[in-house]
């Protein structure tokens, strides 16, 4: 089973309901349980890897959560790599927000992982790093095949999470009024799906699903916000994706 469908609360004109607010403290608690997914994951990597899709290859660009970085994403790169794809992280450091000037760099380096691709490449953001991606797909569709979201509030929700009261001071402005013209919330023009963890403690799964669209899928996976990069559900629903887009 690739994963479990879920149907977002919406009005019938595609606006999102009132947020959901954050995961309760009990769920946010349970976050630690991400140390032993990541156990778990590396004694069934093997036989992961020899269940997935290993063509066509992808150019895949996997974009890092508030806080994190490349070492993060190193597992689902990992795997992605071994399938068959051509996968690398964003190489700036740990995600501290958009601070000034942050998201021009993150555009300067997908701009040229495209050009050297010379084809549409696959992004991947988990959390914070889905809204990244989910932005420089609508600024640049022609350069984007797909984005594929892990527990990003793509709702436009920005407050339903744990963590953003943490961005504001880590990142040196209000949570909706950040230094770039960027539109939370916004579909990009490309096959777009959206995996949202059902045990989620930082991100309200709900506020981790977009709004209705013809390129839009929404899916669920069980586990924890912290251990979905190395989420054996969730790694399969993004080969199966990239296999397709």
């Amino acid at each position: 089973m690739l994963g479990f469908m879920s149907a977002l609360d919406f009005t019938q004109e595609g606006q999102p309901l009132k947020s959901p607010g954050p995961p309760g403290r009990l769920a946010y608690a349970a976050e630690v349980r991400a140390i032993a997914e990541l156990s778990a994951f590396r004694k069934a990597r093997i036989g992961l890897i020899r269940e997935l899709p290993h063509w066509p290859s992808r150019h895949v660009l996997v974009l890092p959560g508030f806080l994190s970085g490349d070492w993060a994403t190193s597992p689902l790169r990992g795997v992605l790599s071994a399938i068959g794809h051509k996968t690398e992280g964003w190489k700036l450091g740990r995600n501290l927000g958009l601070r000034p000037g942050q998201f021009e760099s993150l555009e300067r380096r997908f701009l040229q992982f495209s050009e050297t691709a010379r084809e549409p490449v696959a992004l991947i953001g988990w959390s914070l790093g889905g809204l990244y991606a989910v932005e420089l797909a609508r600024r640049h569709p022609d350069a984007v095949r797909q984005v594929i979201t892990l527990g990003s509030p793509v709702s436009g929700h920005l407050t339903a999470n744990n963590a953003w009261r943490l961005y504001e001071r880590v990142a040196g402005h209000p949570i909706n009024d950040a230094p770039v013209d960027w539109q939370p919330g916004a579909l990009p023009l490309v096959p777009f799906t959206a995996i949202a963890a059902l045990g989620d403690g930082i991100v309200h799964p709900e506020a981790a699903h977009a709004r209705p669209g013809p390129q839009v899928e929404n899916l669920v996976v069980p586990g924890s916000h912290a251990g979905l990069g190395w989420n054996p559900h969730a790694i399969r629903l993004v080969a199966d994706r990239l296999a397709r887009g």
